[in-house]
């Protein structure tokens, strides 16, 4: 009796286990989304401020590089901050 019941015992807690497994997976998952989401949005946003600094000012190439690199910053200091907010969890 007492082995069936160790059987049972064992089973429920590899589900646990399996459980938490899949919950740390999405979790992963969700974060990854996150911080490529946070990159994307800044570059994105940095790349249109910078093509309507060259259309108003007429200097072409250089606002959009100018702004493509601020966008990237961003990116990096917005992915910095998540990061530093996970780590205090």
């Amino acid at each position: 009796m007492n082995n069936q019941k160790e059987k049972l015992d064992s089973s429920s807690h590899n589900k646990d286990k399996k459980k938490i497994n899949e919950i740390k997976k999405s979790n992963a998952a969700s974060f990854g989304f996150k911080i490529s989401t946070e990159i994307v949005a800044a570059l994105v946003v940095g790349v249109g401020i910078g093509i309507i600094v060259d259309n108003y000012f007429g200097i072409s190439p250089f606002g959009l590089i100018i702004f493509f690199i601020f966008g990237a910053l961003a990116g990096f200091l917005n992915v910095y901050r998540v990061m530093r907010r996970i780590e205090k969890q």
